[in-house]
């Protein structure tokens, strides 16, 4: 098991933090373990290793194993499209394109095979055009968004959680 200092950082093993006894209360009164950064002797918690750059984290920073940095990482235009289909039936890409690539449109409710279709179809001309005009039109930080920021650390949590089931396939 790895704790991390809260405050100045420093990674240590368990039994490595400073154990210290003070008296608590009145002269008379008992004595009180702590415990702390074996450098600084302040607050620690436990960490976790990323799945995929092995550097450690705070269980609050990782999701489904993988740090935020790592995640964003695997965003493509290829994972974006497969995560999106996916997730068919929450209509991702169809939100997306209507909403980044056409404007800001409102997704319908009801979404026919053919206008799915229409939507597919539009994301994969923009992902040929990007890679074509590179540098010019890029809309992959729009993707990375998408997922990664607008539903929050749902959205993140979703994600990896979908990047977890496709690795084990």
């Amino acid at each position: 098991m790895m704790f991390k200092c809260c405050e100045c950082g420093h990674l240590f093993e368990d039994g490595k933090q400073a154990v210290w006894e003070e008296k608590h209360g009145f002269i008379d009164g008992p004595f009180e373990k702590w415990s702390g950064c074996p450098l600084c002797k302040s607050d620690y918690e436990e960490v976790h290793q990323c799945k995929e750059c092995g550097d450690w984290h705070y269980e609050d920073e990782l999701y489904d194993g993988w740090c935020e940095k790592c995640l964003r990482e695997t965003i493509n235009y290829d994972t974006f499209f497969e995560y999106c289909e996916a997730n068919k039936g929450d209509k991702y890409l169809d939100i997306f394109v209507l909403s980044e690539l056409l404007g800001g449109m409102d997704c319908p409710d009801n979404i026919s095979p053919e206008f799915h279709q229409l939507v597919t179809e539009t994301y994969k001309r923009r992902v040929a055009d990007a890679k074509l005009l590179k540098g010019k039109f890029d809309f992959l930080a729009d993707c990375i968004r998408f997922i990664m920021d607008d539903d929050g650390s749902i959205g993140r949590e979703n994600y990896a959680d979908w990047l977890n089931k496709r690795e084990v396939k």
